[in-house]
């Protein structure tokens, strides 16, 4: 039975029993490539950091080929704490770890159509190396 291989976290989920609590997760996971230098705004007396992070996945196509797909991340920091260590450390290129969950937003665009966004909000980073040195 495919219960056997999770976590215990998974198994309290996936295992149905009446009356119980059942734990609820909202987690993504990304490790990937900064899109631009982090930015930091101030929101009332709040600082918020803004940075996008670049993932990617191949595959073959029809023909065979291989085909690379990048998916696009963008990643939000409300924790005073951490986020004047991310204005000033979070740079274009750097490999990094993010973990936090995911929130989407709705909001009325310049030229009045609804919109909507999906955003991580970080809860964990690592960087892991910094932007890649070209090659000589």
């Amino acid at each position: 039975m495919l219960l056997t291989r999770l976590n215990p976290i998974a198994k309290r989920v996936a295992t149905p029993a009446v009356g119980s609590i059942r734990t609820i997760i909202n987690k993504a996971t990304i490790v990937g490539r900064v899109g631009q230098d982090a930015e930091i705004n101030t929101v009332g007396e709040r600082t918020v950091v803004n940075f996008a992070v670049a993932t990617s996945e191949t595959r073959k196509d029809a023909e065979g080929n291989l085909v690379q797909t990048t998916h696009w991340h963008r990643i939000v920091s409300w924790d005073q704490n951490k986020n004047n260590y991310l204005s000033e450390r979070v740079h274009k290129g750097d490999l990094v770890y993010v973990e936090g969950p995911i929130h989407y937003k709705s909001y009325t665009a310049k030229d009045g159509t609804e919109k909507t966004m999906t955003e991580i909000l970080l809860k964990t980073f690592q960087a892991l190396s910094p932007k890649e040195a070209p090659q000589q």
